[in-house]
């Protein structure tokens, strides 16, 4: 049973859908989507203690959330969701502060090409040449990769390029809600009960909109699904029992544990999809920011940064 504050922004988010908050159902309207993203962030706090700094990452537009009495042995990542069709570095303000502030860790936000403008693998790709560029500002201290939902996808797919090409992986992948079927191969039908955003007709077009070339969909960047994962790093996965993409966390996780990749996840129940971002403001969700941060911890001293082919 979810706490009486998680009920609270339950009701109050199926409340904005019903108003006509726009949802990825199956009339995802990109435009709409933007523009309640961008009214949502305006409304938002930001997180005592972090300072804010306009900076590029892989040629995108980036922020740097930078708290104070920063620790020097980390870096974050923030792939930030929104169905790959919704948000940019400054609507990822509140929870990249949040995490630095919390964690005492930087933490970059940046701004990769949206579908369907971007379709795949434009965002992979971006995401690639934004880690490769963290390293090189940043080549002696770990880096973690964080995404809710097509953030989680960005964030997998990423460091699946990353072990491909050969290069530092990630000290950690921590995949909130992740999507990892653009093909349709996974059946959504028993998942969803529990849903206000995101539906299976809504992942159907999602996929039109991220991968329109359908004879793509099967790869491993586009659907996870279909990767290998030997030789992966430490991976967190997080969903919501109710959520339409509960499946896609429960066979992240079948993967990984047939692949052997340390791996922890958490299922919630009476919660709702990607809700990590509410942060302090329930029980769950606070617990989730702890966990998430121990998770890095851990995993901070676990490799070696002197990578041999």
């Amino acid at each position: 049973m979810s706490s009486i504050q998680m009920e609270a922004v339950r009701m109050a988010t199926a409340a904005m859908t019903n108003e006509g908050l726009p949802s990825f159902d199956e009339d995802i309207n990109p435009e709409k989507l933007r523009a309640a993203v961008e009214t949502a962030q305006a409304a938002m706090p930001l997180q005592e203690g972090v300072t804010y700094e306009e900076t590029t990452l892989g040629g995108m537009e980036a922020e740097l959330s930078m708290p104070s009495y920063a620790r020097e042995d980390a870096l974050i990542l923030y792939i930030h969701g929104g169905g790959l069709v919704c948000g940019n570095a400054r609507t990822s303000r509140g929870y990249a502060g949040m995490l630095a502030g919390e964690s005492r860790i930087p933490v970059y936000a940046f701004s990769y090409g949206l579908a369907p403008e971007n379709p795949y693998p434009a965002a992979v790709e971006e995401c690639f040449k934004a880690y490769c560029e963290a390293l090189e500002k940043h080549p002696d201290i770990p880096v973690f990769l964080i995404g809710e939902s097509g953030g989680a996808l960005l964030s997998i797919a990423t460091a699946l390029k990353i072990r491909d090409e050969k290069i530092r992986m990630p000290a950690g992948v921590i995949a909130y809600s992740p999507v990892i079927d653009m093909s349709g191969t996974l059946d959504h039908s028993n998942y969803g009960w529990d849903e206000n955003t995101v539906t299976a007709a809504g992942l159907k077009s999602l996929a039109k909109l991220y991968c329109p070339d359908e004879s793509r969909r099967k790869e491993p960047y586009a659907s996870p699904l279909f990767a290998d994962y030997k030789d992966y790093c430490p991976l967190y996965v997080v969903w919501d029992r109710g959520e339409t993409l509960a499946v896609d966390g429960e066979e992240l996780v079948r993967l990984a544990m047939e692949a052997r990749v340390p791996v922890e996840y958490d299922r919630y129940e009476g919660c709702f999809h990607a809700f990590a971002p509410v942060g302090r403001n329930t029980p769950e969700s606070s617990k989730l920011l702890d966990d998430t941060i121990a998770f890095i911890y851990r995993h901070i001293h676990d490799q070696k940064l002197d990578f041999e082919e």
